[in-house]
């Protein structure tokens, strides 16, 4: 077996920005709600049904994609990934119909799948150099330049917007076509084991540590996730109220903007806070996202608009302060528990199940709104956070007799 050392170095050396520049949609994300209810023309309940039904047809297609991964490989995977997501972005920006849109959603939905992948390539590639422990660092540094671009799109997606609706979705196409420059530099090492880890994947036994980890990703990323578009689409609603479509746009940016600069900071903290507390990161990410439904649904009750709307502010930026450290930690206590051997699988069935949590939780929110308005949906969203605190609690008491076994 011919390895090239040095396209590994600087395969794990690109991987950070190409981590961050391919994490989303760059410029479609910070405008999205606005972007398909005043130029698209989508409702409330279509635009959750785009989220319901692009789930729903990509864990149909799981196994087949599963398949096509298997046959390709991890490198090739993520350049499909890119570049439907390419075209998935293509689609939402010049579909003139819910069915073009429809379309251009489930191909967003299936860029992830591919595209995840590169966690693979990562773990496999300092594997090779004996460097796994950094693994959480190049992850963590990936999500850094992930929040410090986005921090800077959403500052100006609002006011790009308000010049012309379509400049943000050209920006995010550009952004699109330099992730398929980058793909180009990455590196796979090709380990002779890999026909093997293929062959056991039902063989891989599920503890009960792991199930409890699967069980919380699937539930707290739909939670975090849903949470955050929703309550993004919450403010708007209160904005419109009061607002002109002009003035909404611009504090719409503002908001998402500071929720921006703290996603930064909690990113460039995460390893140090990581280091101090370990498990008990978990509680911390439990409670705050408690707090974060109590204060936007506190906010949208009482009587004074402004402070309503900073109290929901706050709450949306929670949001985004704990979603890098929740999906970096989760993954790096999947894997510390968990065979190396075994770690592809895990990646698989954690993708998996969070794609499955989030099309319950999401198909529970249409269904919701197909009745009720969209505080009843914040608030079924706070009694399910209530839910995760449940299996936080099992984790750490399973974590801490680990520790002292």
């Amino acid at each position: 077996m011919v390895v090239n050392k040095k396209r590994i170095v600087l395969s794990n050396k690109i991987y950070p920005l190409f981590a961050g520049l391919s994490g989303d949609l760059i410029f479609y994300i910070a405008i999205n709600t606005l972007f398909l209810t005043e130029v698209k023309h989508l409702s409330a309940l279509e635009i959750s049904s785009l989220t319901t039904i692009s789930i729903f047809v990509m864990l149909i297609l799981n196994p087949l994609v599963m398949k096509i991964i298997n046959k390709i490989g991890a490198l090739n995977s993520v350049r499909v990934g890119v570049t439907v997501l390419f075209l998935g972005a293509f689609l939402i920006t010049v579909g003139n119909n819910y069915f073009t849109i429809l379309i251009g959603s489930i191909l967003y939905e299936s860029y992830s799948y591919f595209k995840k992948m590169d966690t693979v390539i990562l773990r496999k590639n300092l594997t090779f150099l004996k460097e796994e422990d950094k693994h959480l660092e190049y992850e963590s540094k990936g999500s850094l330049i992930y929040a410090i671009v986005t921090m800077f799109t959403s500052f100006v997606s609002g006011f790009l917007f308000n010049l012309n609706n379509y400049l943000p979705m050209i920006c995010c196409l550009i952004f699109c076509l330099i992730n398929l420059f980058l793909v180009n530099f990455l590196y796979e090492v090709k380990t002779p084991n890999n026909k093997v880890i293929k062959k056991d994947k039902r063989k891989v036994k599920i503890t009960h540590l792991v199930f409890l980890i699967l069980l919380l990703f699937a539930v707290c990323y739909a939670i975090i996730d849903l949470g955050q578009n929703n309550s993004k689409l919450f403010i708007q609603y209160k904005l419109d109220s009061f607002l002109s479509l002009e003035n909404v746009s611009i504090i719409l940016t503002l908001i998402v903007s500071a929720s921006r600069i703290v996603r930064v900071v909690a990113n460039y903290f995460f390893i140090t806070i990581y280091e101090k507390y370990k498990s008990k990161i978990l509680s911390i990410i439990g409670y705050s996202l408690l707090i974060s439904f109590t204060l936007i649904l506190i906010g949208n009750f009482i009587p004074f608009k402004v402070f309503g709307i900073i109290l929901m502010s706050i709450g949306f930026c929670t949001f985004l302060a704990i979603r890098d450290p929740f999906d970096n930690y989760i993954k790096e206590l999947l894997l510390n528990n968990t065979k190396q051997e075994d770690h592809e699988i895990m990646i698989n069935k954690l993708n998996f199940t969070r794609k499955l949590g989030k099309l319950i939780i999401s198909s529970l929110i249409t269904l919701i709104l197909l009745k009720d308005i969209l505080t009843y949906v914040m608030i079924f969203l706070l009694g399910l956070s209530c839910f995760s605190l449940v299996i936080v609690y099992e984790i750490y008491k399973i974590l801490k007799k680990k520790k002292y076994a």
